[in-house]
């Protein structure tokens, strides 16, 4: 009985837990989207890039950076900053409205993996976590875990042809590594799959 108390307790514990970290996440999404209606609500003029020094650098580097109503709001890659329309002008603050789109496209899809897997741990107390549900909950994870390699710079695409006439882009090996994690969550969803097996051929037995 007092194993059984002590269990249960664990359990309590634990799901208190989960259900901070998920409030956590939550909050985490609605800051990003504020960021995205912050600059939406900005005049386009209070946009300013400069080309400035860097005293913290120990080679003393210039550097650009993105000033928002007089205030530093943080460094930016210039080319991604310097795209321009068919008469030649850019537009600093819908370049940032890029950053910011896709910032949050990869905060809501992250938060959705890290929510699932606290389903998943869920699930897993007092019981065995080879179950179908926990099987197919890993592979959602591993389809939002291929999205991540595509679908912001999917938005960053689309929104960048709407406004300019051209999309700066180059290669980024984070791409390769959101790959190779992928298939590896998609090889755990597979030995979930056959301890799942392995366990209703023990639960048969017994």
């Amino acid at each position: 009985m007092k194993k059984n108390k002590s269990n249960e307790g664990n359990g309590k514990k634990y799901l208190n837990g989960a259900n901070a970290f998920a409030f956590m996440l939550v909050m985490i999404v609605i800051f990003t989207a504020h960021d995205l209606i912050r600059d939406i609500m900005i005049d386009s003029s209070a946009y300013e890039v400069r080309f400035e020094n860097d005293e913290t650098y120990a080679t003393q580097g210039r550097i650009y950076r993105l000033y928002v109503e007089g205030q530093e709001y943080g460094d930016i890659d210039y080319n991604r900053f310097s795209i321009t329309d068919e008469n030649g002008n850019t537009d600093y603050k819908y370049c940032q409205l890029i950053e910011d789109a896709s910032r949050l496209t990869y905060t809501l899809i992250l938060s959705a993996m890290l929510y699932i897997v606290v389903i998943i741990a869920r699930n897993s107390i007092g019981s065995t976590p080879f179950t179908t549900e926990n099987s197919r909950l890993i592979r959602v994870i591993a389809g939002l875990q291929l999205s991540l390699c595509f679908l912001p710079g999917m938005v960053r695409l689309i929104m960048s042809f709407i406004r300019f006439d051209y999309y700066s882009s180059s290669f980024d090996i984070g791409s390769l590594y959101m790959f190779a994690i992928a298939f590896v969550i998609s090889m755990i969803a597979y030995v979930f799959e056959k301890g799942r097996a392995l366990q209703e051929d023990v639960d048969s037995i017994a």
